[in-house]
């Protein structure tokens, strides 16, 4: 995102939640945190935050984190675990 990006998103909730204020400090800090995600993804997350929601939005509500299900020492582990449990039988 970049520096008109999260004026945009800033100015929504601005709009939605008259209490939340902002000024060049907060749009120099929103965009540096914002920087790595996509403009349209964040608008998004704001518009659906605003629906839903009362208080306005803290800068993680709004992130998309990559989050991996399955990472190699998760699989590790669960084969520990099976490994270890009562009445364990190796696969053929």
């Amino acid at each position: 995102m970049n520096r008109e990006n999260v004026y945009e998103v800033l100015k929504l909730l601005s709009n939605a939640y008259p209490s939340f204020d902002f000024d060049q400090s907060k749009i120099d800090t929103w965009t540096r945190l914002l920087k790595d995600q996509n403009p349209a993804v964040i608008m998004q997350n704001a518009e659906r935050y605003v629906l839903e929601n009362k208080f306005p939005p803290s800068l993680s509500d709004l992130r998309v984190t990559k989050k991996e299900a399955h990472t190699k020492s998760f699989l590790n582990t669960l084969d520990k675990w099976e490994r270890e449990a009562v009445g364990y039988k190796p696969r053929s």
